[in-house]
């Protein structure tokens, strides 16, 4: 089994931000943003993974990143702040199963309604 600080920092979910940077050549390359687990953006911000390119590090707080060379001792906690340190993403349904609950009712009734009205103006 492997080394426990080696599993791979996986994002949930990638998404392009409305941040663009355009290139020399007039390409238009979008912002990527990351949603990442709890757990994983712990490891981060504890410095034991790059923030820039998501290597898991053995100690945390190297001088710099060996993959990406991102100076993380220096300052990956300014761009953890600047980058990770958001308001959670909420990832699935929108709604909470006791809202679901409370408003059951209420859509059962609309549905009915809804038949209701459709058979009506069907016999006329």
């Amino acid at each position: 089994m492997a080394e426990r600080w080696r599993r791979p920092i996986v994002p949930l979910e990638i998404s392009q931000s409305r941040e663009a940077i355009v290139t020399a050549d007039g390409r238009i390359l979008r912002v990527p943003v990351l949603t990442l687990s709890e757990e994983d953006k712990e490891r981060i911000r504890l410095g034991y993974a790059c923030a820039k390119c998501l290597r898991p590090f053995e100690r945390a707080w190297p001088e710099r990143c060996p993959d990406c060379g991102a100076p993380v001792r220096r300052e990956q906690a300014a761009y953890f702040a600047r980058e990770y340190d958001r308001d959670p993403v909420r990832l699935g349904p929108s709604t909470t199963l006791a809202h679901e609950r409370a408003t059951l009712a209420e859509r059962i009734a609309k549905e009915k309604e809804a038949k209701h009205g459709h058979n009506t103006s069907q016999r006329d």
